[in-house]
C-alpha cells in the first residue's frame, strides 16, 4: 500500500506539472481524472464496508482437552459491486490454533459468497478467543484500507481432562498442639494422655469400657489430639517469558496437574485448600467429592496473569497459618525465595512437596540455578516432582 501511494503521488504531481507548465485541456483533464480517480475509489471502499455481510459460529463452546470443535465462516457480497480486495484476519494466530488461523485474502464476485469451515483439535485447556478478529477492505488502487473490528469474538473454554492417580506422597499423620484442638477431626488411639471421668457431651466412643465396668463409674479416655489430615494446593499463576505456544503447553501442564491432586484427595476425602494470587489471595476450600467439582470450574477458568511470584503468596499465608499440613506447590518458576520459604515451611511442620513443570525442552536445557534448587529441596526434607512439556503427569506424580 506504501508504495501504491507514492506511484499515485508522483502522479498526482507530474498530472500537476503538466497543467502548471503547459495549461489546456488535455494537462487538466488528466489531473481531475487523477483526483476523481482517488475519491471514486475512496466512495466505493466506504460502500463496500457498510455493505459487506458475514458470519461465523462454532458447534459448542465448552469441550474437554482432546476434543474437537467445528468453526465456520461466512463473508458474502448481496450486491451487484465487484468486492475486489479483502483480506480476514484470525484471533489464534499467535496460539495453538496458529496453523488453522492464517489471514485469507480474497475477491467476492457480485451475488456471491465465500464459506471457510475449520475443525480445531483443542490440544491443551485454557481459555481461548477464535475466529474473525478483523476484516480489511482495500480500494482498486491500493490506496485506502477500512478495517472493521468484530465487536463480539467467539470463545471457547478447553476443560482439563481428569486423571486419576493412584497414589500421592502425602503425609497422615500431623500432631498438633494444644491450641490446634478445636481443628482436629479424629485423634491417634495409640497415643492416650489422660483418662477422666465422663460429662455431659462427651462422645460415647471415648468411653474406657474396662475401667468404666470396674470402677463401676463412666470413664472417658482423653487421647493426644492429631490435627486432621489436609493439603494445601498452591497454583503459581505467573505467566513466563515465552511464547504464547510455549506458555500455553506449561499451563496446560499445571492446570492438569492440579486437577489430578485434587480428585485424588477430594475422593480419598482429604480436604483441601486451593490457594493462587489475582488481585489477591485467593483460597477455595473443599472436603469431599462433592464439592471437586466447583474447584474443577474453577481450574478450568483460571488465567495465569499474575505478577507475583508464588514464593511471595506462600510467604505470607504460612506464616498466618496456625495448622501444619501437607503444602503442595504448583509452579513453572524455581527461585531461591521460592527454596526459602519450602525451607521455612519444613520447618515449621509442613510436610512439602513441590511439583515443577520445566520449560527445559523449549530452552534446551534446564538452567544452572533450577538444577541447584532441585538438588537441595530433598536435603531439606521436602520433595520434589519434575513434569516436563512432553510429560504424562500420572506416573510422575505417583512416583
Amino acid at each position: 500500500m506504501t508504495r501504491n501511494r507514492i506511484l499515485y503521488l508522483c502522479l498526482l504531481l507530474l498530472s500537476f506539472s503538466f497543467v502548471y507548465f503547459y495549461g489546456g485541456q488535455v494537462p487538466y483533464m488528466l489531473f481531475f481524472t487523477t483526483l476523481l480517480l482517488a475519491f471514486l475509489s475512496l466512495v466505493y471502499t466506504i460502500i463496500i464496508y457498510l455493505r459487506f455481510k458475514y458470519h461465523q459460529e462454532i458447534d459448542k463452546k465448552y469441550i474437554v482437552k482432546g476434543d474437537t470443535i467445528k468453526f465456520s465462516f461466512i463473508i458474502s457480497n448481496e450486491d451487484f459491486l465487484f468486492y475486489p480486495y479483502i483480506s480476514i484476519k484470525f484471533f489464534g494466530t499467535e496460539t495453538i490454533f496458529s496453523e488453522q488461523f492464517k489471514t485469507r485474502t480474497l475477491s467476492l464476485m457480485p451475488f456471491s459468497e465465500r464459506v471457510y469451515s475449520f475443525t480445531l483439535s483443542c490440544k491443551y485447556c485454557g481459555n481461548y478467543e477464535i475466529g474473525v478478529s478483523r476484516i480489511e477492505i482495500e480500494d482498486f488502487l491500493g490506496l485506502f484500507r477500512l478495517v472493521y473490528e468484530v465487536p463480539f469474538p467467539l470463545s471457547i473454554n478447553v476443560y482439563p481432562r481428569i486423571i486419576m492417580i493412584d497414589r500421592l506422597r502425602l503425609k497422615m499423620d500431623f500432631f498438633s498442639e494444644s491450641y490446634y484442638v478445636l481443628d482436629s477431626k479424629y485423634e491417634d488411639i495409640g497415643a492416650l494422655q489422660d483418662i477422666r471421668k465422663y460429662t455431659y457431651g462427651d462422645s460415647l466412643k471415648k468411653i474406657h469400657w474396662k475401667l468404666t465396668a470396674k470402677l463401676n463409674e463412666l470413664m472417658i479416655r482423653k487421647f493426644q489430639s492429631a490435627s486432621e489430615a489436609s493439603v494445601i494446593i498452591a497454583l503459581d499463576l505467573k505467566k513466563n517469558n515465552f511464547s504464547s505456544e510455549q506458555n500455553t503447553i506449561i499451563e496446560d501442564k499445571l492446570i492438569e496437574s492440579a486437577v489430578a491432586i485434587n480428585y485424588y484427595c477430594l475422593y480419598s476425602w482429604i480436604p483441601v485448600k486451593l490457594v493462587y494470587y489475582t488481585k489477591e489471595i485467593v483460597t477455595i476450600n473443599a472436603s469431599s467429592p462433592f464439592d471437586f467439582q466447583n474447584i474443577y470450574n474453577r481450574l478450568a477458568e483460571i488465567r495465569f496473569a499474575s505478577e507475583f511470584s508464588i514464593s511471595e503468596t506462600l510467604d505470607v499465608y504460612i506464616r498466618n497459618s496456625a495448622v501444619k499440613t501437607n503444602l503442595l506447590i504448583l509452579t513453572s518458576n524455581l527461585s531461591y525465595d521460592l527454596y526459602d520459604v519450602v525451607y521455612y515451611a519444613n520447618f515449621s511442620g509442613f510436610h512439602s512437596v513441590v511439583v515443577y513443570v520445566s520449560p527445559s525442552e523449549f530452552t534446551g536445557g534446564e538452567n544452572e540455578q533450577a538444577e541447584s534448587i532441585m538438588s537441595a529441596i530433598p536435603r531439606i526434607g521436602a520433595h520434589i516432582y519434575k513434569i516436563n512439556a512432553s510429560d504424562d503427569i500420572k506416573p510422575v506424580l505417583e512416583g
